[in-house]
């Protein structure tokens, strides 16, 4: 019974009853409308909950990266400026190689090529600067990236949109935008690819040796070294596959906005991804968290944008105002929680220290 209780008090499931709950609400607030008049049909339900979630969930492949990040106690703000330099390099490659009579299906090869090789060499920077100059904290290196991959984006399209809408071969990106048919569900393609890599995080950070050494890292980087952890290895690496997933997210991104780029896209994607991290159990203090948790905090912002636009017709910083107002609470509940626990062992120790008999005197 303890250990049953023990799991209900585990953050993993503390996140299903919020993701049920957003659901229950969400779900009775759209029948009250559809009975009051002031909705003709449902506007919320389970299948266009699923069919309309895709737009939502295209940070979720940088969250799986942060994950890795805050799993160390380090961050990466540069996330959504990696994305969009990897898009813009997408579309000026395949732009230039086409364009000197290269044949299409080579040149979108290669511009893919191209595209996830930028964010890995985005993430592999990131991983050098912050290994090597240890006096900085992540956050002040990856602020500066994130400036110069933005500022190279501006410099790669200025202030031009770049567009393939009548390309044929490059309009193959749309098949990532596309659903599959699963029952009654029509459900993106995106979900999929997303449990798979997902599943792969969970074998790698929870069943490994390198899981391990990730959050050893996290926990205290100066006993992981003396305990004979690369850490530096460790921190390039996971930066590294961070800007490759990022560059990941970025061909989804192309595939779901008409196949067209600005030099602003994909901003404040990093935040999405800090947070939907975060709200997972991952943390910039490092060694916890759990990828089940990161694939139910991705379901929970696509259910409360989802409900928030749909159901009670707010605004999108409205929606932002309640999407900050969880990430809040999940980093308050842990602590308080955690406050609590350290005030009731204590005074389990001070009664037992009371009651405990008095040495006789030598």
């Amino acid at each position: 019974m303890k250990k049953f209780l023990k799991s209900l008090l585990r953050w993993e499931t503390m996140l299903i009853v919020l993701l049920v709950a957003l659901y229950i609400i969400f779900d009775w607030k759209d029948a009250v409308n559809v009975a009051s008049g002031t909705q003709k049909k449902d506007a919320f339900n389970l299948v266009k909950l699923v069919k309309g979630i895709q737009p939502y969930m295209l940070y979720s492949f940088m969250m799986l990266g942060m994950m890795l990040i805050l799993a160390m106690g380090d961050i990466d703000i540069s996330v959504g400026a990696t994305g969009a330099l990897s898009a813009a390099v997408l579309f000026v490659t395949y732009g230039a190689f086409t364009g000197a009579g290269m044949a299409h299906w080579l040149a979108f090869v290669l511009a893919l090529l191209l595209c996830i090789g930028t964010g890995t060499v985005c993430g592999m920077l990131n991983g050098l600067l912050v290994s090597r100059f240890k006096e900085l904290f992540s956050m002040i290196i990856t602020l500066s990236t994130m400036l110069f991959f933005r500022g190279l984006c501006y410099l790669l399209l200025g202030g031009n949109t770049l567009t393939f809408k009548d390309d044929a071969t490059f309009d193959l990106l749309k098949n990532l935008n596309k659903t599959v048919a699963v029952g009654s569900l029509s459900v993106p393609v995106i979900i999929f690819w997303f449990l798979l890599f997902s599943l792969g995080f969970f074998i790698v950070l929870h069943m490994t040796s390198a899981g391990r050494k990730l959050f050893a890292v996290g926990t205290n980087p100066s006993t992981s070294r003396f305990s004979g952890i690369r850490v530096d290895r460790i921190r390039f690496i996971a930066f590294t596959i961070c800007g490759a997933l990022s560059a990941l997210s970025a061909i989804f991104y192309v595939g779901s906005a008409s196949r067209s780029i600005r030099a602003d896209a994909m901003e404040g994607y990093e935040m999405y991804a800090i947070a939907a991290a975060v709200l997972a159990g991952f943390s910039t203090s490092g060694g916890k968290g759990n990828v089940a948790g990161g694939i139910l905090s991705v379901l929970i912002f696509g259910v409360m944008k989802k409900g928030l636009g749909t159901v009670f017709s707010l605004p999108d910083s409205t929606v932002n105002l309640a999407v900050g107002a969880v990430l809040i609470l999940s980093v308050l509940i842990p602590n308080i929680m955690q406050d609590i626990s350290t005030h009731m062992r204590l005074h389990r120790q001070q009664v037992q220290l009371e009651k405990a008999p008095e040495s006789p005197q030598a």
